[in-house]
This record gives C-alpha cells, structure tokens and sequence, in this order.
C-alpha cells in the first residue's frame, strides 16, 4: 500500500498541474477564439480523437504488461524488440490513417455542418504520427513502473502546446485562421513530447532491437480487442458533437452559429470543470492496475478485495470535495474564470456528474486488471444507448441539458452494473451505501457556508479573492467533517519508520527510537 500511495502522490501531483496548465490554455483559448470557433475546434478534434484512439490505447496498454514482464525476467533484448515492432505498428497505423483521411476528405467533410471543420481535422493529422511514438514510449515507462517519467512527459506536453500556442498566436494571428492556429500547437506540442520521451528513452539505457516477427503478432493480437473497445466508445464524443448542434438547430430554431456557441460553452468551458475530479481517480487508476493484476496471479484475493474497495471509496470521496464548491459558487467560477455567465450556470446544474464520472473510471479500470474488459465495454455500451436516446429525444424539451440527462444515465447505468460484476467475481459487496450518505450529509453544511461567505466577500473583495477564500474555507469545513466522521484515512501519510529521521524530528539523540514511534502514532 506504502507503494500504491507513493505512486499515487506522484501521478496527482503532476495531474493536478498537467490539469492546470490545461486551464490556463482554456482559459486563454476562450480570450482569443470566439465561442463559435471553440465549437468548431471542439467537433474537429472529437473526430480527431477517435482516429488516435487506434495507436494510444490498446498498443501502449499491451506493451506496459509485457514490458512488466519482460524487465521481471531481466530479458533486456526482448524489451528492446518489443519497443521496436510496437512502434513499427503505431507508425504504420498512424500513415495508414493518415492516408484514409486524405483520400476520402470528401466523405468525412459530410459528418460536419461547416467546412471549417474539414480543414481543422487535415490539419491536424500529422500529431497521429508523433502520438504514435509518444504513446507507446510512455506505455514502456509505465510498464517498468517509471511513473515519475509517465507524468513530467505529460505535464511537459501540455507545456509545450500553451507555449507553441502563444508563440504561433503571436506571428501567425493574421495570416491563419484561428482554429488552425491552436491545430499547429497540438501538432508542434505532439512533435516536441515524442523527442522528448525518446531523449529520456535512450538516456535511460534502453536500446531498440531488430523488431521481432513473433512479438509483432502478439501486439497485434493482444491490442486488437482493447482498441476495438476504445475506438467505439470513443465514437460517442463526435456523435454528440454532430447530434447535439443538429438538434438545437431544427428543433429549437437555434442558428448555426447559435448552436456551434453553446456546445463551445459546454465542452471546452465547462466540461473541463467536471472532469478536473477525475485527474485524481486517474491516478488511482493508472497505479491500480499493474497491483491488482500482480496480486490476481500471485492469488491473493484478500488484496484484490482491499484495492478494490479503497478504490471504490476513493472515487465517492473525491467528487463530494468539489460537488457543494461548484453547486454553490460554480455561476461566478464560470464568469471568473471565462468571463461566460452560461458556463457558470451549466456547470451548477451539471456537477452531479462528477459522481459518476468518477467512480466509471475507477470500476473499468478495476475491471481491466480483472481481464474483464470486453464485460466491461459491453456495460459501457448499454449506457451509451440511455445518452443517445437521450440526447436525440430529451433536447427539444431541455436544449443543451439534454446532455446532463443524457450523460448521467450514460456513466450511471454502466457505474451500477460494473460494481455489480465486481461483486459477483469477488463474491464482496463493494459499495457502501451508509459511506455515501455520511458524504452527502457532510456537503450539505460545506454548500451553505461556501455560499454565504463568497456572498458577503463580493461585496468587499473583487472576484478572485472572494472565490479563493469561500472555497478554501469550504474545502477546509469539509475535510474537518470527514476527519469527525472518519470518511478517510490518513494512515499511509506516517513517516518512513528511519531511525535518523526519527532523531531529526525530535533533535535529541538521547530519546530511544521505541518511544519516537509511539510518540508519532498517538
């Protein structure tokens, strides 16, 4: 567990700022690009999304476990072949997708209303082939469990897309339209993270080999299924960003640009606020895992259960310390942040969603390790049917909420059945109703005092300060709440049990080191 933790610390950190960073280049996306314009970037790159599913997710997720097993048994020649036919294979993919997209433009420029997409989506095909690189590299690290080096590379690839971004802004503002200005820095941010990954490769002694027959097969095999899984449910994403505009358009009366500005709100302003929770339960995700599959063919169920169930209490935890923040000030987080009242009010309604959201991450992923994948894609899917009838049937009465609906239904029905598979594989009851309750009776007085101090701090303070205080005291009441009610345990938070540590604490050397530990756990 002391491991889980330490990985766990490392992978939020670097999210949290990775996320962060990601913030700040929304926020100045939506200063320098209209609504209308993030609209459109956000429908090109959802179709984009899907076509780089195929070379980062199930290549990069296979090589991670043979890579753990390879690095077990000190076969450093079959690394180095795996490494190169799995980069063979995403390079090949990664043309071969290239080649479709150029070839039948024409075809893909029918899945959208404006052309402007058309363009967008070109001009951003050149980040598959970096991506394919980049991916399978960062699936290596994983494998040898290098997670320092799976986050930085993250964060610096995020890094690079605001500072390309700003740079190309700057020169290119009148010679470009402004969607492929923001499409080249994702390319050049692509292009400068796979040598950067590939610097850090080789620096860290790794060699590429002659690529390997026999393990070029057994990628293809091995990834095939996962990426079959992935691609599909990636192709709810730009289903909704053709149906939704479409709907608001015929039913509402909505123009196409109207239609275009408020789906830009929604997914590039405030649905990047309802997923900022999930950057923690990712975390969780990517170090649970490599555990649960180890303990699985060690066969310790005792462990499997443990992981599981703190898993699972982790992903309600987390969304309940950002639920009563957004319900009661999410209207002035969304003017803050992109000066955009309808952000402020779609984020309010929508946070529910992050309960969900969650704890969807957290269970696929405890399903992965489990080899049940492909149970886990089909609960998936019965979801999706409840978004899009949803969403096809639901907008002309709710207009953009809709998606709320649409989407809750979506990760709550696929949430319910996939905690009921664990629990009949594991025999164990994972959810804790009586946890959940002791969560929601916790954000009740948590959503009253945020609101009733941010109210008074206005009238005094400007919008940061205010927002910065009643959110902090919030958090802080919060937390005191579920330290009363013992809804976390801040056990594995104990210092490394170092006898020189332990003298360095208590700066006397005569003290027996007994007495320092039971000094430090009362």
């Amino acid at each position: 567990m002391k491991n889980l933790f330490k990985a766990l610390a490392i992978l939020t950190s670097f999210s949290v700022l990775t996320r962060a960073l990601g913030f700040l280049f929304r926020i100045f996306l939506s200063r320098v690009i209209t609504a209308e314009e993030l609209g459109l970037y956000q429908i090109s790159f959802s179709i984009f999304m899907v076509f780089e599913t195929f070379i980062s997710s199930g290549i990069p997720l296979v090589v991670s476990k043979y890579i753990a097993k390879f690095s077990a048994l000190k076969e450093e020649k079959k690394q180095g072949e795996l490494m190169s036919s799995a980069i063979l294979l995403g390079l090949l993919t990664a043309l071969t997708l290239c080649l479709i997209i150029i070839l039948f433009r024409n075809l893909f420029s029918l899945l959208f209303t404006d052309r402007r997409c058309l363009i967008i989506l070109l001009t951003l095909l050149p980040s598959l082939i970096f991506s394919s690189v980049y991916a399978i590299i960062r699936g290596n690290f994983w494998g040898q469990k290098k997670y320092f080096w799976v986050s930085i590379t993250e964060f610096f690839e995020q890094l690079f897309r605001i500072i390309f971004c700003v740079i190309l802004f700057a020169l290119l503002n009148f010679s470009l339209e402004k969607t492929q200005i923001t499409s080249l820095s994702y390319v050049f941010s692509c292009l400068f993270s796979s040598l950067l990954v590939l610097f850090v490769y080789l620096k860290d002694n790794n060699r590429f080999y002659k690529p390997n027959k026999v393990l070029l097969k057994t990628v293809i095999k091995s990834s095939s299924p996962i990426t079959f899984v992935r691609v599909i449910s990636s192709l709810l994403t730009p289903l909704i960003s053709i149906i939704i505009p479409m709907q608001l358009v015929n039913n509402l009366g909505y123009s196409n640009s109207q239609a275009l500005s408020i789906f830009g709100i929604v997914m590039g302003m405030t649905f990047p606020l309802l997923y900022i929770p999930s950057t923690l339960v990712s975390a969780l995700s990517t170090t649970i895992i490599p555990d649960i599959s180890t303990a699985l063919a060690q066969k310790q169920h005792l462990e499997i259960n443990s992981k599981i169930n703190f898993s699972i209490k982790f992903g309600l935890f987390v969304p309940f310390l950002f639920i009563p923040i957004f319900l009661s000030v999410g209207v002035d987080i969304g003017l803050f942040l992109f000066n955009e009242i309808q952000s402020g009010i779609f984020l309010t309604y929508s946070c529910i969603l992050i309960i969900p959201i969650c704890l969807s991450g957290i269970t696929i992923s405890c399903l992965n390790a489990l080899g049940l994948e492909f149970k886990g894609f089909v609960n998936y899917g019965i979801g999706a049917i409840f978004l899009l009838i949803s969403i096809i049937l639901l907008t002309k009465f709710l207009g953009i909420f809709s998606l709320v609906w649409g989407l809750g239904l979506c990760l709550g029905v696929a949430t319910f059945l996939n905690i009921l598979l664990l629990n009949k594989k594991q025999h164990k009851n994972f959810f804790n109703f009586t946890y959940l309750l002791k969560l929601v009776l916790c954000s009740i007085p948590t959503f009253f005092i945020t609101k009733w101090l941010n109210s008074i701090l206005k009238n005094f303070l400007n919008l940061f300060f205010s927002l910065g205080i009643s959110c902090i005291v919030g958090e802080l009441f919060f937390l005191i709440l579920s330290i009363i009610f013992n809804l976390y345990n801040l056990s594995f938070l104990t210092l490394k049990k170092d006898k020189k540590l332990y003298r360095k604490i208590f700066n006397v050397k005569q003290f027996k080191i007994k007495s320092c530990k039971k000094a430090l756990n009362k």
